[in-house]
């Protein structure tokens, strides 16, 4: 391998990129070896604005939850007490309307919900618990 030389005989001055910050010096290496670590570099960088922007969805989601969760708390406020086994729609989405004996109860928070709005996960030990979709991302984003 040789190495690349700059106009007097020295190595050649390292070409940073503006847009990478903090890179090593790589004057040292011939051109080849320079571009396979550049292009690692940012492949890195792809992958960290990915979870970067992955991050700010959970995060959305999470607060669109949270408002949906204080949306719903204000509208059963305003509604005559009713035990949320007895919910005659699902509680996540109120669109599901249930019969008598429908519905699926959810284990951590009571809320009657449908088919599409929760299911079956192992959340404790080796139990498999019927949870809402609210408690299932909870879960997912606390970790």
């Amino acid at each position: 391998m040789s190495a690349s030389v700059g106009p007097q005989g020295g190595p050649r001055p390292p070409t940073a990129t503006p847009n990478m910050p903090d890179l090593p010096d790589l004057s040292h290496l011939t051109e080849e070896e320079r571009k396979i670590i550049m292009a690692v570099m940012a492949r890195q960088k792809e992958e960290e604005d990915k979870e970067q922007a992955m991050l700010k969805t959970l995060h959305q989601q999470f607060e669109s939850y949270k408002q949906e969760v204080r949306r719903i708390g204000g509208d059963t406020r305003r509604q005559p007490p009713q035990l949320k086994d007895d919910a005659p729609t699902c509680g996540i989405c109120r669109k599901t309307k249930f019969a008598d004996g429908c519905g699926h109860l959810c284990s951590y928070c009571q809320t009657k919900f449908c088919a599409r709005c929760g299911g079956r996960v192992s959340l404790r030990s080796n139990n498999e618990d019927k949870v809402c979709l609210i408690v299932k991302d909870r879960v997912r984003l606390t970790g």
